[in-house]
């Protein structure tokens, strides 16, 4: 139930302000109340979901100005790690836990050149995310901040829910996903402050201009949808008063 609602969310077959129906859920994916309640809770602690006015669940409104904020609070939260860490000289297993980790990406690079096909698919997306998020969730545990941690791990979730990829990654953005984590490392290696923090700007700017094209892509599918709703609605609206007359 978890899954499915937050998909909807993600393709804005839940729009944004949305009331949130435990009975209508449960029957449209076919499941009893239990796990649908239980996965709206986590959903409202994750603040996919909020509670309005009212006192009704809705579907979180994330505006653009919204968007750009929670990467401008990531940049500050990840320019602070990589400070910190670079200055307090990081352990050598840390740092190589962190190429195991980009190494996972560099991997799925090689077996989409060697596959021949233009974008990874599904599943390879899957891991990708995966290797993605543990390597910047890892690199802000290095700081020891566990507050900070906490913060990340949510705005880095809000943004891969509400700007979810809607196509694979090709063989170039694997590779400079890759070459920019080695930069981060090997500025961390040399304890090069400044260094640590322009590669990991970098490697978040790029990442924001992507991801709002994602973001805009979702919106203008939503409102497509809409405005088709909205025709047909009216057409067949229109219809049954002219029969009527």
């Amino acid at each position: 139930a978890y899954l499915c609602i937050q998909q909807k969310i993600a393709n804005r077959k839940l729009p944004a302000g949305t009331a949130i129906s435990e009975v209508a859920l449960a029957a449209e994916l076919g499941l009893s109340r239990t796990p649908v309640h239980e996965a709206i809770r986590q959903l409202l602690g994750e603040g996919l979901l909020e509670e309005d006015s009212n006192g009704s669940i809705i579907v979180v409104r994330l505006s653009q100005q919204d968007f750009v904020e929670l990467y401008e609070l990531r940049l500050m939260l990840e320019s602070y790690a990589v400070a910190k860490v670079a200055k307090a000289r990081p352990a050598a297993n840390d740092l190589a836990r962190l190429q195991e980790l980009t190494g996972e990406i560099h991997a799925l690079r090689s077996h989409l050149v060697k596959s021949r096909k233009k974008i990874l698919d599904e599943e390879q997306m899957r891991r990708f995310e995966v290797a993605d998020i543990s390597f910047h969730s890892f690199l802000m545990s290095m700081a020891g901040n566990s507050a900070a941690l906490k913060v990340f791990n949510k705005v880095r979730y809000l943004i891969r829910v509400f700007a979810a990829r809607h196509a694979g990654h090709d063989a170039e953005t694997l590779a400079r996903v890759h070459n920019e984590h080695m930069e981060i490392i090997h500025a961390l290696a040399d304890q090069d402050v400044d260094r640590a923090v322009r590669a990991v700007t970098r490697h978040i700017e790029t990442s924001r201009q992507e991801r709002l094209k994602e973001y805009s892509y979702w919106e203008r599918e939503a409102l497509l949808k809409n405005e088709i709703r909205e025709f047909f609605h009216d057409g067949g609206a229109a219809n049954s008063a002219a029969k009527q007359a």
